[in-house]
């Protein structure tokens, strides 16, 4: 049983209960790195199934998990935290103690004592277990944990409301490192990573360490959960298990006093979900693992022989969550140009292609700037009031869409992805909602197409959030395109761009034609207007001798012979002899005499 098994169970569909088993069964020693757990997260994997991977046989005293629901919002009694406000969910803390365990140096100290822990309920509204002779100090003025080992270990559980402020992926990369200082200001912490909204420090030198802060964040302000480990490098390793037990045990307990000073909302508990394939009922197009017993609709919508676009939509029973994958709205687009321009297109307008495909004139966006736009835009036709509460890069989608492009043939592509966490009311109720997406320019600087990829996200109440995270990427991950249909589709695109090559090969004929006859039009043109001139210019000079000369010329209207005579007559005439002769009046000098045409 490997990661890379898990991974494909969960993309083919299979519940987490048998992927548990596999697990319970095979009883595999995972020993997760940091882009293994990010390739979990990434890959739909829940929460439930990595915590059974980390799991490590405890020690018979050793402090059972924690439920997770314990820990899903602050206490009113804590000091930091305010009444009625939702703190992030550690979800597995005990990834931090694993993850940092990577990165830290090898040294190992052997420890075969076994270790007797101890429960610690603290009136500040939380319950943890930690080792015998560890020393435990909670400061309610700030809400900082911190928990001391006899060697140097800390284990430091840092819960904190910052009001008014919303958070973003840069100000969470800032807050880490500073938050990790606070900790321990002589440790070297490297630069910050960031997944989601997850951000995570390191540190390596005499002491090494690692600190994870999760955030949410809302109108009223950014929610935010730190963990963070140290220890003397040469105990780091072997601290690793010793860490992740005390961070799995660590749960709020709930205020009783909060508990009946208000009526708890009624809030539908979500089921396990099932998960069943669903293939795309208009052209068989793709397939995708979905959540029984939601109503699913979409599927391909083709717009043109070659422009088919994705659209999928689930709701749940409960009608709590609305998820949307693809849409059919937003197709492909290309940069303006002075072709555009001296067409009279601008920004906004469409652009035929020749198989009936429209591309909508546009500049290519950023994914932060295009999922911002898209969220004000589409997603506020379904809920209102609308307020970004956050922003995050997201490399996953990147990586993938860069990977999408070169195999279609782009060595280079310019891509972005970026996500946008928002409030909004829906259906009369407090709602939260995601939506992120990848925008590809396959050729820079040479074609100035580009289209969004991985386009997703959901709107649901605000205690199903997570759950509806978690879904949203599953079905994204395990969407697949029917290579049957793909073959059937390139062929189809293969025959309109021949088609179009065709009609452009016809144009350009008629093109070279309409050249060669307006060029020999020209010629004919230029060579009448040539002889045209020259009669002209050669009936000047006759006339111009003619008077000169005091001459005449006639025309013999029997052979058509022209001659020049004297112009001493009014009349001219010749007889079968050829004599010419002139008379001042129109009678004939006899019979066999004819009269000549005189020229003017």
């Amino acid at each position: 049983m490997t990661v890379e098994d898990v991974v494909r169970l969960t993309k083919a569909g299979v519940s987490d209960e048998i992927i548990l088993a596999q697990i319970h069964a095979r009883h595999p020693s995972f020993n997760l790195s940091a882009d293994q757990l990010i390739l979990l997260k990434s890959s739909s994997v829940t929460e439930r199934v990595i915590r059974a991977m980390m799991e490590t046989p405890p020690p018979r005293t050793a402090p059972a998990e924690a439920s997770a629901k314990d820990s899903a919002s602050m206490p009113a009694s804590h000091a930091t935290a305010r009444p009625k406000k939702p703190v992030v969910q550690p979800a597995a803390p005990a990834a931090i103690a694993v993850t940092a365990a990577t990165a830290a140096p090898q040294e190992t100290v052997a420890s075969t004592a076994p270790v007797r822990w101890v429960s610690h309920n603290d009136p500040m509204g939380f319950s943890v277990s930690v080792p015998a002779g560890w020393n435990l100090r909670a400061d309610p003025r700030v809400g900082r944990i911190n928990i001391q080992g006899p060697q140097g270990q800390q284990v430091v559980i840092w819960p904190m409301f910052v009001p008014q402020q919303q958070l973003d992926a840069r100000g969470a990369g800032t807050v880490v490192e500073h938050l990790a200082r606070r900790v321990d200001a002589s440790m070297a912490w490297d630069a910050p990573k960031l997944t989601g909204n997850t951000a995570r420090v390191f540190a390596r030198g005499q002491t090494s360490g690692a600190a994870l802060m999760r955030w949410s964040s809302t109108p009223e302000g950014t929610t935010l959960f730190l963990f963070c480990v140290t220890a003397p490098s040469s105990l780091y390793r072997a601290s690793v298990d010793t860490f992740a037990a005390i961070l799995r045990s660590f749960h709020v307990v709930s205020d009783p006093k909060t508990n009946s000073a208000a009526p708890a909302k009624s809030v539908t508990p979500a089921e396990p979900v099932a998960w069943v394939r669903w293939t795309d009922p208009r052209e068989g197009a793709f397939q995708a693992s979905v959540p029984q017993g939601w109503n699913i609709s979409g599927g391909a919508i083709r717009q043109s022989a070659t422009d088919i676009r994705e659209s999928l939509i689930l709701i749940s029973p409960d009608r709590q969550i609305r998820m949307t994958i693809g849409d059919a709205n937003v197709g492909a687009y290309s940069m303006p140009n002075q072709m555009y321009a001296r067409a009279g297109l601008g920004e906004g307008a469409y652009a035929s292609l020749g198989d009936g495909s429209k591309l909508q004139i546009r500049r290519f966006l950023p994914a932060q700037q295009f999922i911002r736009e898209y969220v004000a835009s589409s997603v506020r036709r379904e809920c209102g009031d609308v307020h970004v509460l956050s922003e995050n890069e997201r490399q996953d989608l990147a990586g993938s869409a860069a990977q999408q492009a070169r195999g279609q043939g782009a060595p280079n592509p310019r891509v972005t992805a970026a996500g946008v966490s928002f409030s909004c009311t829906w259906n009369g109720r407090e709602a939260r909602g995601y939506y992120a997406a990848a925008t590809i320019l396959p050729f820079p600087g040479r074609g100035g197409i580009w289209y969004v990829d991985s386009l997703y996200g959901y709107i649901a109440v605000a205690e199903r959030r997570e759950q509806a995270d978690d879904i949203s990427r599953h079905v994204l991950n395990s969407m697949g395109i029917n290579a049957q249909w793909k073959q059937r589709e390139d062929q189809i695109a293969g025959n309109a761009v021949a088609q179009d090559n065709a009609r452009s090969a016809e144009i350009q004929a008629h093109a070279r034609q309409a050249i060669a006859d307006n060029q020999q039009k020209t010629s004919d043109m230029i060579t009448k207007g040539y002889e045209a001139r020259s009669h002209v210019y050669d009936e000047i000079a006759r006339k111009r001798e003619n008077s000169i000369l005091g001459t005449v010329d006639v025309v013999d209207p029997t052979s058509g012979k022209q001659y020049k005579i004297d112009n001493y007559s009014d009349y001219h005439w010749m007889n079968n002899q050829g004599v010419i002769a002139g008379t001042t009046t129109s009678t004939s000098p006899g019979s066999d005499w004819r009269e000549m045409i005189t020229l003017p």
